[in-house]
């Protein structure tokens, strides 16, 4: 098959790969028809560490990806959800589905979860087919009045979103600030808003992102004026929840700055080893910080029905449209954030 395999360090080729096979009885085979690029995946592209992995140097090529959706060509003797022909999307990563904590529906904190796209442990979708283990609970068939694009988001960016901000602990009124507008931030901008807040600061360095959030209806502000601006919205209160979705050093610290004393911040950015909190701010505005990676899965029965029944459409986020040849250039320009991108869709 033909896959977008990780060589090193700002090395992603289009090129062949094996194909993949049945690796347990519970796993399907996915022929990919659609798949994107995460802001995660650039810690991988630019040789970082992701948890105790590090990409700088001496990883043997696999395919990468975490974001891909398609339809069943071939299922396990102990899968009983799926079936051969059906369209279905992925979690970013696959379960154990035995462990306390996939039994008490906190998918994310498994203690066998592996990501898709991160090694040759566990190929990535993008890619012809994919191996996808604990396929009942990894895959949701694609239900009536998703879209193709909100399919993919559902993936990781929309669940990622709704996870981080609910853990704001965002209730109806509340004015919120969302810091860092990549996909993840620009959907939490809309939900924030479809959760009932009634003012959100969206904020971002990059011009298209903060039109993108205007209009939605935020307050889109600049990170060099946000601090003053906020302060003078809120009458020197500060912001009660802040919803920071970048990982970006900058974008951590002004979190801090902007919450208000007794806040919630809840962080979801990937950071680096450099990214730390300034504890003595937390401490003394009495701030609850919450931070974790989203259980895909388990924020499911929560936005489909939004999605289906139109309170989010989550739409003109994918900036741009490829093909999974043209992969090499995709990430080329998503890491330079080049042509206005916001998220790109590669098609099969």
């Amino acid at each position: 098959m033909k896959a977008l395999v990780f060589n090193g360090p700002r090395d992603v080729r289009y090129e062949s790969y094996s194909d993949p096979e049945l690796a347990t009885d519970n796993s399907v085979i996915v022929k990919v028809e659609r798949c994107s690029i995460c802001g995660s995946d650039l810690h991988m592209y630019h040789g970082d560490s992701i948890g105790n992995a590090n990409y700088s140097e001496g990883v043997e090529p696999f395919c990468v990806g975490h974001e891909f959706a398609g339809e069943v060509v071939e299922v396990g003797k102990a899968v009983y959800r799926h079936k051969v022909g059906q369209r279905v999307l992925a979690s970013g990563g696959a379960p154990c589905g035995r462990c306390k904590h996939c039994l008490s529906g906190h998918t994310a904190l498994c203690d066998h979860w592996t990501a898709f796209g991160l090694s040759k442990g566990l190929n990535g979708g993008q890619a012809e087919f994919v191996n996808v283990p604990m396929a009942d609970l990894t895959l949701q068939p694609i239900p009536e009045g998703v879209s193709d694009e909100q399919s993919i988001l559902l993936t990781d960016a929309m669940c990622t979103a709704y996870f981080g901000l609910t853990r704001t602990n965002l209730q109806p009124g509340d004015a919120v600030a969302v810091v860092g507008l990549g996909p993840i931030g620009l959907v939490g901008v809309e939900l924030a808003f479809a959760l009932g807040a009634s003012a959100v600061y969206a904020i971002d360095p990059v011009a298209n992102r903060r039109a993108h959030a205007a209009g939605l209806g935020a307050v889109a502000l600049e990170p060099s004026t946000a601090l003053p601006m906020i302060m003078d919205g809120t009458k020197g209160a500060g912001v009660p929840r802040v919803f920071e979705a970048s990982g970006a050093k900058a974008a951590v610290e002004l979190a801090i700055k902007i919450a208000g004393r007794g806040s919630t911040a809840s962080f979801i950015g990937l950071p680096q080893p450099d990214v730390q909190l300034s504890m003595l701010k937390v401490l003394y505005k009495d701030i609850t910080i919450r931070a974790g990676v989203a259980s895909v899965i388990d924020q499911w029965p929560h936005l489909i029905p939004l999605l289906q029944h139109g309170r989010v459409k989550a739409e003109g986020l994918f900036s741009h449209h490829m093909s999974l040849s043209e992969g090499t250039e995709a990430y080329r320009i998503f890491d330079a954030r080049e042509e206005d991108v916001i998220k790109i869709m590669m098609t099969l």
